[in-house]
């Protein structure tokens, strides 16, 4: 009964740990996305197509879920973000959904199939 026991209260201890460090897992990704962004690139087919526009533009996700998107010519877009429990969708506004190709401190990639245009990938540091 006692190795019963003892072998219970080992497995809720095993068992609760994988919980909190899948908990962990997902705030730090959420947490590396959470910063100021420079576009490095946008290609199409690894073909560079970013605008001069795009150049430089910077992606400010805010630990509020909210966003801004600054580029050079002075366009502003603002609105809501939100990444996936599992860390591989970004959503821009409930809208856009991006696949989080590297999601790291010093780098995000992401890329999205647009129409029948092809998979753009977005690359920032």
């Amino acid at each position: 009964m006692k190795k019963t026991f003892g072998l219970l209260i080992l497995a809720i201890f095993v068992g609760s740990g994988f919980l909190f460090e899948s908990c962990k897992k997902e705030t730090t990704e959420v947490n590396m996305i959470i910063r100021n962004w420079n576009l490095v690139s946008k290609t199409l087919l690894g073909v560079d197509i970013t605008t001069d526009c795009e150049k430089g533009s910077k992606w400010d996700f805010k630990a509020d879920e909210t966003y801004v998107i600054k580029d050079n010519c002075d366009d502003t877009k603002t609105g809501t973000w939100k990444l996936a429990d599992n860390g591989e969708t970004l959503t821009l506004d409930n809208i856009t959904a991006y696949k989080v190709i590297e999601n790291s401190i010093v780098k995000l990639v992401i890329e999205m199939q647009v129409g029948d245009v092809g998979l753009v990938r977005w690359t920032f540091n």
